[in-house]
């Protein structure tokens, strides 16, 4: 019987999105967030247990025909342990103890992982797989094949904890900071809240970012006041942002969400939907990149044309 157990899971978690509540939700109301499709102005109400959830998730199915809810249930103390340390320490901006630290940096790794962008992302991995494996085995028996279906079943679901130690440890050794808003503008978040920057790979599209590169940026909005940034950097503790940078975190916020965007009150900026920052210099580099892109196209079209005639 399934009637107690944990069915209705939660890929953006419900402790985690209760911070980001209208904080006018009508007296004697569920409290709610605003919610926007990506790249939308206008939002809708919807209260935290009813959003971003998915049915069995990361329910494992035994070869009995039974369900194993041990991830869900793992998680769910994780997140229960993070709410502690959130309310009690950072919420009041708190030095974290040791423990506490580690505990945050595995609830990071978690979060960078436990997404649906990041399950279609393996799972489009392994349907390339299968697909190259169905046209080996076209006159075969279709053994690799049907290994492959097998083993994407649960790669994502297992994925997200036999990662979780060394992702925990990598990030335990990161610089942490807290960066707070200003009064007026307040951190959004999103479907997809834990994002890695690099802005060394801003201009090209063959490298990804990566938790070993020098200036890697790991950040995760954890309420409107606060964002947690991880770096390889001196930046720590708690640490004052003004109302540029809010705006710059909030537009790469909406820029890497999947679906979604989340806020704590209806009113959104135009500057966060914009795909480039309000900066000439940026735009400058921008327009001398897609020069130098379209001067090495037509360089290679008519080097192709020179040899063709030949």
């Amino acid at each position: 019987m399934t009637k107690n157990k944990p069915t209705k899971q939660h890929y953006i978690p419900k402790c985690y999105l209760r911070e980001f509540v209208d904080p006018n939700t009508p007296q004697g109301q569920e409290p709610y967030v605003w919610v926007f499709d990506k790249g939308k102005r206008s939002g809708r109400k919807k209260a935290p247990s009813n959003l971003f959830t998915e049915t069995d998730l990361y329910t494992l199915r035994l070869r009995s025909g039974e369900k194993d809810y041990a991830i869900e249930e793992t998680l769910s103390r994780l997140e229960g342990k993070y709410a502690d340390i959130f309310s009690s320490k950072i919420k009041n901006h708190i030095p974290l103890n040791e423990e506490d630290h580690i505990y945050l940096c595995a609830f990071v790794s978690v979060m960078l992982q436990r997404t649906l962008r990041h399950r279609d992302n393996v799972e489009r991995f392994f349907d390339e797989l299968i697909s190259h494996a169905e046209a080996i085995e076209k006159h075969l028996e279709p053994k690799e094949t049907e290994r492959l279906k097998k083993f994407k079943q649960n790669t994502h679901k297992l994925g997200v904890l036999k990662t979780l130690p060394d992702i925990t440890e990598l990030l335990t050794k990161m610089g942490m900071a807290f960066l707070c808003a200003p009064k007026r503008i307040k951190f959004l978040t999103s479907d997809d809240p834990c994002n890695l920057f690099n802005p060394d790979l801003q201009w090209q599209r063959l490298e990804s970012p990566g938790l070993a590169q020098k200036n890697i940026q790991v950040t995760l909005p954890l309420s409107p006041e606060i964002l947690l940034c991880m770096s390889w950097s001196n930046l720590r503790g708690y640490i004052k942002w003004d109302d540029n940078w809010t705006n710059e975190s909030n537009r790469l916020i909406v820029g890497k969400c999947y679906n979604y965007y989340v806020s704590n009150n209806s009113k959104i900026k135009w500057r966060w939907l914009r795909r480039y920052p309000l900066d000439l210099f940026f735009i400058l580099r921008i327009i001398k990149n897609r020069f130098n892109i379209l001067y090495f196209k037509i360089k290679y079209w008519y080097r192709n044309l020179y040899d063709r005639k030949r």
